[in-house]
């Protein structure tokens, strides 16, 4: 099963079920899907995992800015919508795995400057873990 059929059967099951915050958080996913569909961005098992991220992302900073507030209420309801989509989210690369694919980069790499090791990593890891890990880590190694 594809990660659009799934998320597209959990969209019917959650409806069934009457779960409210996870039938709007698949449907905010597939919601952002169908506006990249519109832009006429080929839709594929990476693009929705970029999709996926992008709406994590949303969602902790978010919880960080209800933290700052004191909003619990709205920290709770953040924090079940991440669970939700990281539920969809390929596991990431442990530090010590991302840590050796950086190493591999780098010595790929003949400009040794941060952006081009970075951009190269990027490409290298395809989402397998996010910008601000890589960059901490890039930073270590260079």
């Amino acid at each position: 099963m594809t990660l659009m059929e799934k998320l597209k059967e959990d969209l019917k099951t959650y409806m069934k079920a009457k779960d409210m915050v996870s039938l709007n958080t698949v449907r905010a996913i597939l919601n952002e899907i169908n506006i990249r569909e519109m832009k006429n961005i080929k839709i594929n098992e990476e693009e929705i995992i970029k999709v996926l991220r992008s709406e994590a992302k949303k969602r902790k900073e978010s919880i960080e800015t209800f933290q700052k507030a004191q909003r619990t209420d709205l920290i709770e309801k953040e924090q079940k919508e991440l669970k939700i989509i990281e539920g969809y989210l390929p596991a990431e690369m442990t530090d010590e795995q991302l840590t050796e694919k950086l190493k591999e980069v780098v010595a790929s790499c003949t400009d040794k400057s941060f952006g081009v090791v970075m951009k190269a990593s990027i490409a290298a890891l395809k989402g397998a873990a996010d910008g601000k890990r890589i960059s901490a880590i890039l930073k270590q190694i260079l």
